[in-house]
């Protein structure tokens, strides 16, 4: 026996609703049929068994939400009975637009301040020119690079799963940042309290007390505008005094493959949330 439905690496769309296809298996045997599948991208691997009473299965609805390369071989009749040649289909996917994806933040509460985080870690892209999901150097995953904890399948391939595995995390950070600017009863705003979880997203607080002003930005750092997140404690004796056309001079050949031991600049929050919210 053999498949002879759908053709050996045939491409598959996911829309960007985003909408699963039909994947329809049609074998040329008759009777009650067992479907082995696996699926494949990356690191993420998912398979399975599916019977069916004949000689055609819809993969659809096992493969909702994931995506990659989709091996089936089929068996009919009894348990002993000759099995077909694997076939491999693919998977991938669409990437919405920025309204659509502005849209759906727009009805999921705390998530002020992060369609600029997307705009700026992917610029609204969950899928590359390959139309797989993107991926970081470090492992970060779609549109809000999900690296730690490492993402679902599922997370990695459905754009609405990805940004709500993303809003989870953020609200850690609003959390941790309602947490930091209420302390000893003393009072933020809305503004204040965007900065300061946007800055945790990428790690430090934003704000420091000031007895007269309230909340204001940390007054001891000093960032590289040309870049997403790196600046100067201009505490440090080493950045005391000089400029940023100076400090910039001084290490920007260091900037790339990670900060390296005993360097003066670092990856700070408050020029992150400076770079994306302005």
């Amino acid at each position: 026996m053999k498949i002879v439905k759908p053709i050996a690496n045939q491409s598959f769309v996911i829309d960007a609703t985003p909408a699963w296809p039909d994947i329809e298996f049609e074998t040329d045997a008759t009777g009650s049929h067992v479907w082995s599948w696996s699926l494949v991208w990356g690191s993420f691997s998912r398979s399975g068994t599916e019977t069916t009473p004949g000689n055609k299965w819809n993969a659809k609805q096992v493969m909702t939400d994931l995506g990659g390369t989709l091996t089936v071989k089929a068996q009919a009749g009894h348990a002993g009975a000759a099995a077909s040649a694997p076939i491999s289909v693919l998977l991938r996917g669409t990437n919405p637009n920025a309204a659509t994806i502005t849209a759906y933040l727009a009805v999921k509460a705390g998530s002020a301040g992060f369609e600029k985080i997307l705009e700026h870690e992917s610029k609204y892209k969950h899928f590359n020119t390959r139309n797989e999901p993107v991926k970081s150097f470090d492992n970060g995953y779609g549109m809000c690079q999900l690296t730690t904890p490492t993402p679902s399948f599922e997370q990695v391939w459905n754009w609405k799963l990805n940004i709500d595995g993303g809003l989870a995390l953020f609200a850690q950070k609003r959390n941790a940042a309602i947490g930091y600017l209420s302390q000893g009863g003393r009072s933020y705003t809305t503004d204040q309290l965007k900065y300061e979880a946007v800055a945790r997203w990428n790690g430090g607080s934003y704000h420091e007390w000031d007895a007269k002003l309230g909340w204001v930005r940390k007054s001891s750092i000093l960032c590289d505008t040309r870049t997403g997140n790196i600046g100067w404690d201009m505490t440090d004796s080493e950045n005391k005094d000089k400029t940023e056309s100076e400090l910039r001079a001084r290490d920007k050949d260091s900037y790339s493959g990670g900060r390296p031991a005993g360097a003066h600049w670092s990856y700070l929050g408050v020029c992150y949330a400076d770079r994306i919210l302005g």
